[in-house]
């Protein structure tokens, strides 16, 4: 079994790879870290829900096996799939939520439980609103789509992005076919790569 300082030159040399590929916007933002443990490949996570910072998780032992065009779509499409997740992105019921907790504040402190219930009701059903958005099927798509738009800023043509992100889909994570977003996904993927598709 390959020991962890066989491959450290390699996981250092990537990670920095890796931050030169994200958006300048993002690089406070996000940490590369070594996955030790569990079946991902690639896993992104949140400090907290509700912070912007967090970490990217990747398995080097596997990821130095993969050809590096699908490493870098396998990496922007968790990028993206990272920044889609913000709690904090400017919105309307992320304004609701912050209202609504402020004003319940606010009323719990004047001693006026029904105001501070209705206030918070208010925030609570904002939150639930923001975490079905965050949830919601699009936002694998439009996790795919900032993949494939951070690529041509590297040189690759969008048609070659989509291939090396399907490549990457069907040769390295564990996909289930019969799954319907997963095949809408990868057949939307191919339709760009074959140049029948733009959007």
């Amino acid at each position: 079994m390959t020991s962890r300082s066989d491959f450290k030159p390699f996981e250092q040399a990537e990670t920095e790879r890796l931050r030169d590929l994200l958006p300048a916007s993002l690089r406070p933002l996000i940490s590369i870290v070594p996955n030790f443990a569990g079946d991902a490949l690639l896993l992104s996570r949140r400090k907290a829900p509700w912070q912007p910072q967090g970490t990217i998780a990747i398995d080097f032992r596997r990821w130095q096996g993969i050809p590096q065009p699908q490493r870098d779509l396998l990496f922007l499409r968790e990028v993206g799939w990272f920044d889609n997740r913000n709690w904090l992105q400017p919105g309307f019921y992320q304004s609701l939520a912050l209202i609504g907790g402020i004003t319940t504040l606010a009323e719990l402190s004047l001693q006026h439980p029904f105001s501070a219930l209705l206030a918070g009701g208010i925030t609570a059903l904002s939150a639930r609103q923001i975490w079905q958005n965050l949830n919601r099927e699009s936002a694998h798509f439009d996790a795919d789509e900032f993949a494939l738009r951070r690529a041509q800023y590297r040189g690759y043509s969008r048609q070659e992005a989509a291939q090396h992100l399907v490549d990457g889909l069907e040769h390295t994570l564990k996909l289930d076919p019969t799954d319907i977003l997963t095949a809408l996904r990868l057949q939307r993927l191919k339709a760009i790569a074959l140049n029948l598709h733009q959007s």
